[in-house]
């Protein structure tokens, strides 16, 4: 014979789900952090590993939210794209921190979806699927997120190689092609360095190297002008 809870420990597994913040979840959002406790973490995690960003601020009443929700960020090609990043959903409406991050953010309305690389010294990017020519494809703002944050790490290398910090610059563009390996500017400035790491080593792996990188950045870009000079200067050696 069946059993049913009786009445009062219906209240009570009603009083831990409701004080519980993790089970007063969407099972869609299992794999997010939460709110701006979760938000502080993901900053700290993502630093450490130099893995990118993303800070969704919504609201349950929203229906563009839902939108996005159901038709981008929960599946398919977006998804794939989010679960190489650190994550972050809050809802300013729920209490007064959550409120204070969306204005440290400069929210001014819902969706807010922000793509950041925590560390690069970088503003946070605002992206939203929805125009007035009409909504984008899901491979569409899959691409446009990659485009964004791929954008911030070549920034953040650039500023390093400026300065001469060639390891440094080496890190950060091992990371951006960990993320996307399209980029056909982070193949460029990695044949750079090893162009002239090359040179001044006299070491001809590492010029093979900067070779290849170069040959790389021309698959994605034909038109890539610095590649083409690169591997043309390569040729007179």
């Amino acid at each position: 014979m069946m059993r049913f809870p009786s009445p009062k420990h219906m209240l009570i597994i009603l009083a831990v789900f409701l004080t519980d913040p993790a089970s007063a979840q969407p099972a869609s959002w299992s794999d997010w952090r939460h709110g701006a406790s979760g938000h502080g973490s993901a900053i700290s995690a993502a630093e450490r590993s130099g893995t990118p960003l993303v800070v969704y601020f919504h609201t349950d009443w929203c229906p563009w939210c839902r939108k996005l929700n159901e038709q981008y960020l929960r599946k398919g090609v977006v998804r794939d794209v989010l679960s190489r990043m650190e994550r972050v959903e809050v809802n300013p409406e729920i209490a007064k921190k959550e409120s204070a991050l969306f204005r440290e953010y400069g929210g001014n309305g819902y969706p807010s979806f922000y793509v950041l690389v925590p560390g690069s010294g970088e503003k946070p990017v605002k992206l939203s699927p929805f125009r007035k020519s009409g909504a984008q494809a899901p491979d569409e703002f899959s691409r446009r997120i990659q485009d964004a944050v791929s954008r911030q790490y070549d920034r953040w290398a650039h500023r390093l190689y400026k300065t001469g910090d060639r390891v440094g610059a080496t890190d950060v563009l091992q990371k951006s092609l960990a993320f996307n390996q399209r980029n056909a500017f982070a193949h460029y400035l990695q044949g750079m360095i090893h162009h002239q790491d090359g040179n001044d080593r006299r070491d001809l792996a590492l010029i093979d190297k900067a070779r290849a990188s170069y040959t790389k950045a021309l698959e994605l870009d034909p038109s890539h002008v610095g590649s083409r000079k690169g591997l043309e200067a390569l040729r007179l050696h």
